[in-house]
């Protein structure tokens, strides 16, 4: 069939979507379209998807006015059972015919599968595009799934905010969409303070034409690029740095249809409070830019960038409304941080005795004394040698400044707050204070200091053995208390500290730690989970980084340790022999090691047993790789080690071809099976190279 290159492209219009779920709803809407046009085997050449906080778009191009005919295979009942001997149809054979509208000239008689069929075929008419879009599109719209959708008003469907229209358009003309009691009218309105609306449109680009010139930008990434550029004018005219808040920018592109940045002022008294205060009220309250004297981010400026919803305000009125509403956030913001610099963060440190932690373990108060405990086993393991009473008083304030009036009511300046209100008294501590929360995210700055890293370390392992202790442990995406995090938080520091160290007997004890503090419930099967848990975000850790997946398995399949710097270590080796022939030969050897002594895990050898020199060279080879690892204690993780394992699978092939395992003589069988598993507990001792 030619292809007409049709297009059709759909708006849902809508009242103000939230700007964390303009993107997110415009790539659900997209998904749906694409799985109902593969369900329907309608053939497109692309699909676009669109979003403003005021409408969702869908264009998709390449399509034909109808779907091609298809040639379809029925395959009927039995033969013998369908015709007669006469070549009579027989009933299953005539309800077979009339089910399908078949010609009986057209029936014929097939094998499959050793056994005689009626088989017919018939031709199924393509669909029209249009009345299958129609439908496509009421799936799609309706698929569309939210925690946050709720019914509005009079209408009976649930969505995150009421929509207004919904408007599809197909080969240039316009498709009402029927869904419950929703309204869909062939017409497009332009930005809401516009007043302007057109009919009959006739082309997504005479739609997206309207658009551009009724102050709305359709595409995401334009809005990004108009704001971007806007701002860049503004550097160079007035010679300051707008702080490049990529997250920011995201979400402010989502704010407006046709942004118009703008600059503002405040006051420049302001900024005798922490510019962390003062970022966080434009940022996270505002939704505005700070900006700063210089690139280096540090002196901030008594100004502000921010976006406007469109070009029709007067921009003195809309600049004047936004800084008297920052003034007063500001006010707030310095109230508060005179008012708890006054308490003194050691009296304010008594509250967090009556905040909750987690229900069932206990206060912030109880969690800053296992802290301390976990800290001090730290310093000791780690050999840190931190003076004892920096890590007293750093454990007992970190969690202090969550009871604070500024944190209270930001709650994103935790940890930043108790540094402030520390740091004239120990400046130490105080860092550790802020640098405990590090790394916040994957990608984050560590602790700077060996005080600032033991507190972290400690208070992310309370967290997660706290909750596997009372099994809430993450499911799917769900992972309220950020145990994932926390876990990423600590495989980033112990990697950095680049020491041979097992997160397993650390774990042991924070494990035991809170269990001091919960007297009604025990659990202790958690532990094993919290292993797999670690193990599992090592994995994932790694496979970000740079290693194989198969590399990883073969050194975290069998191995309980939790030894970052060891597991690391082995992955770099593996990976610089992966290519190898040796390797990979040496690796088919020990598959056929493996399955041999899967039932077995005695490993008791009795040398005077042995009837030939294949036993005696495999038990050398023992002997050997088991002297490397006690000679080489630094070693047994490296290429080196693995090297010695590589040779010694000549050894074992040799065995495998000259010596029967499986011996009539049951002492004989049994033993070689233990010398066999020997060797396999000891290779294995490095990775299970079996699962390369």
């Amino acid at each position: 069939m030619k292809n007409n290159k049709l297009e059709f492209f759909i708006e849902i219009y809508v009242e103000e979507i939230p700007a964390r779920f303009v993107n997110e709803l415009s790539t659900s809407l997209k998904i749906n379209f694409e799985t109902e046009l593969k369900n329907n085997e309608i053939p497109y050449e692309k699909i676009f998807n669109f979003g403003t906080p005021r409408r969702l778009t869908i264009l998709i191009t390449g399509l034909d006015t109808k779907t091609s005919d298809k040639k379809i295979e029925l395959w009927g009942p039995p033969a013998n059972i369908s015709i007669d001997e006469h070549g009579k149809y027989l009933k299953p054979g005539i309800s077979f015919i009339n089910k399908n509208s078949l010609n009986k000239k057209n029936i014929a008689i097939k094998e499959k599968n050793g056994s005689s069929f009626i088989y017919g075929t018939k031709v199924q008419k393509g669909q029209l595009n249009e009345k299958s879009l129609r439908k496509i599109s009421e799936i799609s719209i309706q698929k569309i799934k939210n925690k946050k959708f709720m019914k509005w008003a009079n209408k009976s469907f649930s969505f995150v905010r009421p929509i207004s229209n919904i408007y599809a358009n197909f080969n240039k003309k316009f498709i009402k969409i029927d869904i419950k009691d929703l309204d869909s009218k062939n017409i497009i309105c332009g930005h809401r303070f516009s007043g302007k609306f057109k009919k009959n449109i006739k082309s997504f680009k005479e739609y997206e034409s309207f658009l551009n010139s009724s102050g709305v930008i359709l595409d995401f990434n334009k809005r990004k690029e108009v704001i971007q550029k806007e701002i860049l004018k503004y550097e160079k005219k007035y010679n300051f740095f707008v702080n490049p808040d990529k997250s920011l920018l995201d979400e402010v592109a989502n704010l407006t249809e046709f942004p118009k940045v703008l600059l503002g002022n405040f006051n420049k008294d302001f900024l005798k409070i922490p510019k962390e205060v003062i970022n966080s009220i434009m940022k996270n309250h505002q939704k505005y830019f700070s900006i700063f004297k210089s690139k280096t981010m540090k002196k901030l400026l008594p100004n502000f960038i921010y976006i406007a919803g469109s070009s029709y305000i007067d921009k003195k009125i809309v600049t004047a409304g936004n800084e008297k509403v920052l003034a007063a956030r500001l006010n707030d913001g310095k109230f508060f941080y005179e008012d708890d610099k006054n308490t003194s963060l050691i009296k304010i440190r008594d509250k967090i005795n009556d905040i909750t932690f987690i229900q069932g373990i206990g206060s912030y108060g109880a969690k800053s004394n296992r802290i301390q405990e976990v800290a001090i086993y730290l310093n000791k393991y780690l050999e840190m040698n931190i003076d004892i009473n920096q890590i007293k008083i750093a454990s007992n304030l970190c969690k202090a400044d969550l009871a604070s009036s500024m944190v209270y009511e930001f709650p994103e300046l935790q940890g930043t707050m108790g540094k402030y209100y520390y740091e004239n008294i120990n400046k130490d501590v105080s860092i550790a204070l802020k640098d405990h929360y590090l790394p916040k995210t994957r990608n984050d700055e560590l602790p700077s200091t060996n005080l600032s890293i033991i507190i972290s370390i400690a208070d992310k392992l309370d967290t997660i053995c706290s909750a596997f202790y009372l099994n809430l442990i993450p499911t799917g995406s769900s992972d309220p208390y950020g145990l994932r995090r926390c876990c990423i938080g600590i495989i980033r520091i112990v990697e950095s500290l680049d020491k041979n160290l097992d997160l397993n007997e650390i774990l042991k004890y924070t494990f035991l730690n809170v269990g001091k503090d919960v007297k009604e419930y025990k659990n202790e099967e958690s532990f094993d989970k919290i292993v797999s848990f670690f193990n599992e975000r090592i994995k994932n850790y790694f496979l970000e980084d740079r290693f194989n997946v198969n590399i990883l398995n073969s050194i975290l399949s069998d191995n309980n340790s939790l030894n970052i710097y060891s597991i690391k270590n082995k992955a770099i080796s593996i990976s610089s022999l992966a290519k190898s022939k040796d390797l990979d030969e040496a690796a088919e050897i020990f598959k056929r090691l493996k399955n041999i002594t899967k039932n077995n895990n005695d490993s008791d050898i009795d040398q005077n047993k042995f009837i030939n020199n294949y036993e005696k060279d495999l038990y050398k080879e023992i002997v050997r790789i088991d002297n490397f690892y006690t000679d080489n204690p630094n070693l047994t993780d490296s290429k080196e080690c693995l090297i010695e394992i590589i040779k010694s699978s000549s050894v074992l092939s040799n065995f495998f071809e000259h010596v029967m395992v499986m011996d009539n003589d049951s002492i004989i069988r049994k033993n070689r099976l233990n010398l066999l598993t020997r060797f396999r507990k000891l290779i294995s001792r490095f990775a299970n190279l079996t699962e390369l």
